[in-house]
C-alpha cells in the first residue's frame, strides 16, 4: 500500500511538472503531420554535427526515411532525455546515432533540437527536464 501511495505522489508530481501531451511520432499516421504542405519539408530545429535531443515522449528509429522500424527513443522524467549525434539532414529525415539504442538509423527531424537542458539523475528525485523544438513547442518534466 505504501508503494501504491509513493507512485500515486510521483505520478503527481509528474503530471504538476508540465509535461506537454504530444502525438507519438512512432506511429506510422503521425510521421508527416508535421511537414509543410507547400514546401513538403519539416522546419528545421536540427543541428547537423551535434548532439541534438529526442523532444518526444518516443522517437522511432528507422532503417532508411519512412523505412522499417530499428526501436523507440523515449525521453521522460524516468528515461531522461534521449540523445541522438545528427551526421546529416536531409529532408524531414536525419541521419545519426541514437545513445539510447546504441544503433544508427533515420529519424524525424522535426522532433530533434539542441535546444534541451536537464539536471539530477533520471528516475531519482530532482530530476528535471525540458527541450523546445524549432516551432516553440516545449516538453518536459521531472520528479520533485
Amino acid at each position: 500500500m505504501k508503494l501504491f501511495s509513493v507512485l500515486m505522489i510521483l505520478g503527481s508530481v509528474f503530471g504538476l511538472a508540465g509535461c506537454v501531451a504530444d502525438v507519438d511520432p512512432s506511429s506510422e499516421q503521425w510521421d508527416d503531420a508535421e511537414v509543410d504542405e507547400q514546401t513538403g519539408v519539416a522546419e528545421q530545429g536540427v543541428t547537423n554535427g551535434a548532439v541534438n535531443a529526442a523532444c518526444a515522449d518516443s522517437l522511432t528509429l528507422r532503417s532508411s526515411p519512412g523505412g522499417a522500424t530499428i526501436g523507440t527513443m523515449y525521453t521522460g522524467p524516468f528515461n531522461g532525455i534521449s540523445k541522438f549525434y545528427v551526421a546529416s539532414t536531409s529532408g524531414s529525415w536525419s541521419y545519426g546515432y541514437s545513445y539510447s539504442l546504441g544503433q544508427w538509423g533515420y529519424a524525424m527531424s522535426y522532433y530533434l533540437t539542441t535546444s534541451y537542458s536537464e539536471s539530477g539523475t533520471p528516475g531519482h528525485l530532482g530530476y528535471h527536464y525540458a527541450c523546445y523544438r524549432s516551432d516553440g513547442t516545449a516538453r518536459g518534466g521531472g520528479i520533485g
